[in-house]
C-alpha cells in the first residue's frame, strides 16, 4: 500500500502537463541578469537546488518580490521540499493574493502534501478570478484525491 501511495505521489509530482513550468507564460530569462532571472534560467534547466539558492537571494534583496517567492516555492516543490514550498507560496500570497499562477502552484503543492481541502480553497480563488488555471488545479486535485 505504501509503495502505491508513493508511486501515486511521484507520478503527480512529475506529471509534466499538470505540474510543468509553462515557459510560454514567461519571457525568456536574461543571462547574467538579476538573481531572479538567473533563477529562472535554472528552472528552465531543471536545476532545482541552484534555483532555490538564487531565488532565496532574490527575496533577500527584495522582500516584496512575489514572483521570486512563487518560483522559490516552485523550486522547493520540485526538490521534494513541500513544507518549504508551501511557506514560500504563502509569503507570495501575502504580497500578491491575486497572482493566479501562484494559486495554481500552491494548490498543487498542497495536493502533494495531502492537504486537498486547502488546495480546494486555491481552486475556488482561481474560479473567482476567472482564471483558466483553475481547471489545471482541479485536474491535479482530482488526481491527488484518487
Amino acid at each position: 500500500m505504501r509503495a502505491a501511495v508513493f508511486a501515486l505521489i511521484m507520478s503527480i509530482m512529475f506529471s509534466a502537463p499538470v505540474f510543468g513550468y509553462d515557459r510560454s507564460n514567461h519571457p525568456k530569462p536574461v543571462p547574467n541578469g538579476s538573481f531572479y532571472e538567473q533563477g529562472r534560467i535554472q528552472v528552465h534547466q531543471g536545476k532545482w537546488e541552484r534555483a532555490v539558492l538564487l531565488f532565496q537571494k532574490a527575496v533577500s534583496k527584495n522582500a516584496k518580490n512575489y514572483k521570486a517567492y512563487t518560483l522559490l516555492g516552485y523550486s522547493f516543490r520540485h526538490s521534494g521540499r513541500l513544507i518549504e514550498a508551501i511557506e514560500a507560496y504563502n509569503r507570495a500570497v501575502e504580497i500578491s493574493p491575486g497572482y493566479a499562477e501562484l494559486r495554481e502552484y500552491r494548490g498543487k503543492a498542497l495536493v502533494l502534501a495531502g492537504r486537498s481541502e486547502a488546495a480546494m480553497r486555491d481552486y475556488a480563488a482561481l474560479v473567482r478570478m476567472g482564471s483558466p488555471l483553475a481547471e489545471d488545479l482541479k485536474i491535479a486535485i482530482d488526481k491527488g484525491i484518487r
